[in-house]
């Protein structure tokens, strides 16, 4: 390994070091996702545009008006999860309030308007840390806006670079082969994630049309954004599709039960299908990957760890090892 590479891979390190520490998770990204919106949309007018600063700009402006249009879903999403979930919580208490009855659990609240004032309550006696929160999430957004604005410029200025035989420029060489491969992971892996929450949403559609759950479209599009989500976002979505169907009837909600725990077996089977051939993950090694990305740097860890973990593998596969000769020690008796 050259002097170029090490220092190349020292860079990578103290950047992965500093967005932890200084808690960036959400920047990086957003970055990425930008970046890898902006190199698919490249591709694709790649070959139908004459010129590649041309092709550049065709992709910067498609970015920017699916990512606004994509925001415009997402705000409208959460419209609705507004509106939504306290209507799916006051239709399934009376169900949860008769089990906690008949299995002798006591809770703090006897009906919708004593869950209400014990949120509130709560929120009250939290009232300074949601404060604290709603700034960190207004800076969040500012810092997340400055890496998107960001990923356009490096876009934007994408000329193949011309290196000078010295230190300096063998090390950027190096970086940017780190960085390419970075983006090329993280690619692979949401790649992945997207197709599986794609067929994930399809057959949880139709089950839930089938039944004839109520708040249909809210269920399936809130099982196909927060099924991006590796792992979590499957739990999320469970949790309130059964007790939606528990607002029903207690049978129905075992139904969605069962017909979940069925659905994600057969899902544990497609995941490592699609990890498998995509990214070459097995799932326990996710799992993992997953659980400490959200411990460390909350739900932009859990989408960044996969693709972090893919590329220290794509990293390590790419060093040629030789498995060093074992010598037998051999004793002359005297």
């Amino acid at each position: 390994m050259t002097t170029a590479a090490r220092i190349s891979y020292a860079f990578m390190l103290l950047m992965l070091l500093a967005v932890l520490v200084f808690n960036m998770g959400h920047v990086v990204l957003a970055a990425l996702f930008s970046f890898m919106f902006m190199e698919m949309f490249f591709r694709a007018v790649r070959l139908r545009v004459t010129g590649a600063a041309a092709a550049r700009w065709i992709a910067a402006v498609a970015f920017v008006i699916t990512a606004t249009l994509l925001l415009m879903i997402f705000l409208r999403f959460i419209k609705q999860t507004l509106r939504t979930l306290p209507d799916i919580v006051e239709v399934a208490l009376p169900q949860v309030m008769a089990l906690a009855q008949k299995y002798g659990l006591d809770l703090p609240f006897a009906n919708f308007q004593d869950l209400r004032e014990f949120a509130n309550d709560k929120i009250l006696v939290n009232a300074m840390s949601i404060t604290k929160a709603s700034t960190l999430l207004t800076k969040e957004v500012f810092h997340m806006v400055i890496g998107v604005v960001a990923s356009v410029l490096f876009f934007l200025g994408g000329k193949t670079p011309k290196y000078e035989p010295n230190l300096f420029d063998a090390v950027r060489k190096e970086t940017n082969l780190r960085i390419r491969k970075f983006v090329y992971s993280f690619e692979k892996v949401f790649g992945a994630q997207i197709a599986i929450s794609g067929i994930n949403t399809v057959l949880t559609g139709l089950f839930l049309h089938f039944i004839a759950m109520p708040h249909f479209a809210f269920l399936t599009t809130m099982t196909f954004i927060i099924g991006i989500l590796p792992i979590i976002g499957n739990i999320i979505t469970n949790t309130v599709i059964v007790v939606t169907a528990l607002g029903i009837s207690f049978n129905q909600a075992l139904m969605a039960l069962a017909f979940l725990i069925f659905i994600h077996k057969f899902e544990y089977f497609l995941n490592s299908k699609i990890m498998g051939s995509s990214v070459n993950l097995p799932m326990w090694q996710i799992l993992i990957a997953v659980l400490i990305g959200n411990t460390i740097m909350g739900v932009p860890g859990i989408m960044l760890a996969p693709a972090i973990l893919h590329y220290i593998k794509s990293e390590l596969q790419s060093i040629p090892w030789t498995q060093p000769r074992i010598i037998a020690n051999h004793t002359t008796a005297v």
